[in-house]
């Protein structure tokens, strides 16, 4: 509340205001200050109050008043500042560069050593090869009296089994043989006479299952087979009648025809032989043409036959040519 000193002022500061100077105003304000402090803290500020509840109505003849300074003190909050943190842009993954594994390179195949071989294994490898080649035609019966024999002895088995078995039944069997009757050995001969015509019939059937070519190279195998194993092992050829037949040398056609003449009969084919080779290198080169004729004769003809069976030229044509 205001005190009696500042109504009074503000008394005569409203009725003659006109004619009071500036400086008296300003003496009565500073008064009402400093009894507003002494009054404490519970009175108005009366320079603020009076600054804004009484506007002045004087005028100055020269001079206006400024309004007076008034200290507004400002109470500021702090507050913590927060430093945003920069935004940062979103790292793109990063594609992880992948690691090429070179292949491992192929090991090259080593080339398999050869084996050096025994003789005796390669032996055994050249025959087991020729006998492929050889072909098998089919089991022929017994076709002659003697093999009857045998072969019946072996099927008994009273010599028992293996190469040994095979050699006591031939003793006996040759035993059986010579003691056999002349009625015996004619119905044994005609057994075997009746097998082989069935052979001979089953043979040609199964040589047209193979070519004139697969027959030539089984023939040439089995003759390499004899070279290799000797005489006592068996492999005769076959006989195909579509191939066509070796030419025959001049010595042959001489061989033929000295046999033919009948100048060796009594004599035996060894000792007879022996004789006909010795004549044979004692001719004359004019003795020697008309067999020489003869062989040249029989090789077109074997060419020729060569060539129809086979579809090509034989080795001797193109080297005669």
């Amino acid at each position: 509340m205001l005190s009696s000193i500042g109504r009074a002022a503000l008394r005569r500061g409203g009725a003659g205001a006109h004619y009071a100077s500036t400086n008296r105003a300003a003496l009565s304000i500073r008064s009402l200050q400093r009894v507003n402090v002494s009054r404490g803290t519970n009175e108005i500020n009366t320079k603020s109050q009076l600054a804004t509840s009484y506007p002045r109505f004087y005028a100055t003849a020269t001079k206006t008043v400024a309004k007076p300074k008034t200290t507004v003190t400002k109470t500021t909050k702090t507050t913590k500042t927060t430093k945003t943190k920069p935004k940062t842009k979103a790292k793109k993954p990063v594609k992880k560069a992948v690691k090429k594994v070179a292949k491992p390179k192929a090991k090259k195949p080593k080339k398999p050593t050869k084996k050096v071989l025994t003789e005796d294994q390669q032996l055994r490898v050249d025959v087991k090869s020729l006998k492929e080649r050889a072909l098998s035609p089919p089991t022929a019966g017994a076709n002659t009296a003697w093999s009857i024999v045998l072969q019946q002895e072996v099927k008994k088995g009273a010599g028992g089994s293996g190469f040994g078995g095979v050699a006591s039944s031939a003793k006996t069997a040759a035993a059986k043989y010579k003691s056999l009757s002349p009625q015996e050995k004619e119905s044994l001969n005609q057994k075997a006479n009746e097998n082989k015509a069935v052979n001979d019939i089953a043979l040609k059937k199964w040589i047209e299952t193979h070519t004139p070519e697969q027959i030539r190279d089984a023939n040439n195998a089995r003759s390499a087979l004899k070279r290799k194993l000797g005489k006592s092992h068996s492999y005769p050829p076959i006989n195909d009648t579509r191939l066509p037949k070796r030419a025959v040398s001049a010595y042959l056609f001489f061989v033929k025809d000295r046999f033919t003449s009948g100048d060796f009969k009594g004599i035996s084919v060894i000792e007879a032989s022996k004789l006909i080779a010795t004549e044979w290198k004692s001719l004359s080169a004019g003795d020697r043409k008309p067999f020489e004729a003869l062989s040249e004769a029989d090789k077109r003809r074997y060419y020729e036959e060569f060539k129809t069976v086979y579809h090509q030229d034989s080795a001797g044509t193109k080297s005669a040519a």
